[in-house]
């Protein structure tokens, strides 16, 4: 499936409509295979992912000896971090970037995955803006909502500001939706997003502190300042 494998490419939020040559979310279309709609209000316990918060507890909590040293171990141990940061974040507020879900026959996650372990731990917050990215064969499930055509359209549903870059990767037009990912910088996240190796250096200095740390849903809604153990 050589569609996941397709290059990231940047676009710029501008003050005009992007040329339909160059709108990347008419790219995604593939000459309209593919559709994007809105959902202000999805329901995000309908998508199937597979690494839920209390798995990524069990796995932390049953630490080998060279569970920090181990670099295979790195991505999820940033994510102890990151998680922890996310639900402060997300409580006070609320989720800044629109969920890319993914549809074909079932609700996946194209980015936000971890987002959803941190709702794990936040019960009252029931759904969350998201783009539907999907086969026109679909199109009739989701008649009721906002169909997304261009790509000024979808910077303004995101509430970004001009000049915010936007990244994305396409896949192609045998893929079942157009898009496989996509990113921008936001001032409101920039605090809460720290890079994996200082994670990593976090969490050492923590667990040295607090050897016995028991991972549970709960330990994420604590209120740690790791601004204390690496300079961020």
């Amino acid at each position: 499936m050589n569609y996941w494998n397709n290059p990231i490419k940047t676009y710029t939020h501008t003050v005009l409509p992007h040329p339909l040559d160059t709108d990347p979310i008419v790219k995604s279309s593939h000459q309209d295979q593919h559709m994007l709609f809105w959902d202000s209000q999805f329901d995000h316990k309908q998508i199937v992912y597979t690494q839920r918060l209390q798995d990524l507890c069990n796995w932390a909590n049953n630490r080998q000896e060279d569970f920090l040293t181990n670099a295979d171990n790195h991505y999820d141990i940033a994510n102890l971090v990151k998680l922890n940061m996310w639900h402060r974040s997300i409580y006070s507020q609320g989720i800044i970037k629109p969920m890319l879900i993914s549809y074909d026959g079932d609700y996946t996650c194209a980015t936000g995955e971890s987002r959803l372990r941190v709702l794990e731990g936040i019960p009252g917050i029931t759904s969350v803006t998201a783009f539907i990215n999907t086969h026109s064969r679909h199109a009739d499930k989701f008649a009721h909502l906002e169909p997304v055509i261009n790509f000024e359209q979808y910077y303004n549903l995101c509430k970004t500001v001009v000049g915010t870059q936007f990244q994305f990767r396409f896949t192609d037009v045998k893929a079942p939706w157009g898009l496989d990912w996509y990113e921008y910088d936001s001032d409101k996240t920039r605090a809460v997003t720290p890079g994996t190796d200082y994670c990593v250096k976090a969490i050492t200095e923590y667990l040295e502190l607090h050897p016995h740390t028991e991972f549970t849903i709960t330990w994420f809604g604590k209120s740690i300042n790791w601004h204390q153990y690496k300079n961020y």
